[in-house]
């Protein structure tokens, strides 16, 4: 006879596949979702310029929690290595719009920074503030000139 404090065949079989299924979203978490260190180190390669460039329409209402929720990732962005340049700005001819203009070392500059928490927190919740998709755009920087 069992005691009171063991669990049925059922209630463990439960369990296990619960903590099976959190250490799966552990283990995917740390390998697809937080930046590598080999995707550090390449940061430091070849200068090869990337410049991305966005519009955001924010929806009149949550103009405010967008502006919040941009704040929790422009320092951290602008701190990574590799980014050479992250501005976001407000619109003033277009009312509730935003843009951004950043600049980064090369493509594994710009895939670290698109494995970041805060980076992920950002896609997850600012589409349901957004009055439209985001018009994003990526440019590869083949030549620079000085004027």
């Amino acid at each position: 006879m069992r005691a009171d404090f063991f669990l049925s065949d059922n209630r463990a079989a439960l369990l296990k596949r619960g903590l099976t299924i959190i250490l799966s979203f552990l283990v995917f978490t740390s390998i697809f979702l937080l930046p590598s260190p080999s995707l550090a180190e390449d940061v430091k390669g070849a200068d090869d310029p990337i410049v991305v460039a966005g519009n955001i329409k924010v929806k009149p209402d949550k103009k405010e929690e967008f502006i919040a929720l941009s704040q929790t990732f422009i320092e951290p962005s602008r701190s990574e290595p590799g980014c050479i340049s992250y501005s976001f700005y407000e619109d003033e001819t277009e009312d509730n719009s935003f843009l951004f203009f950043e600049v980064w070392r090369n493509r594994a500059a710009l895939d670290y920074h698109f494995q970041t928490p805060y980076f992920h927190e950002f896609v997850e919740k600012s589409p349901d503030l957004l009055a439209k998709p985001a018009e994003i755009k990526i440019y590869k920087i083949a030549e620079t000139q000085t004027l």
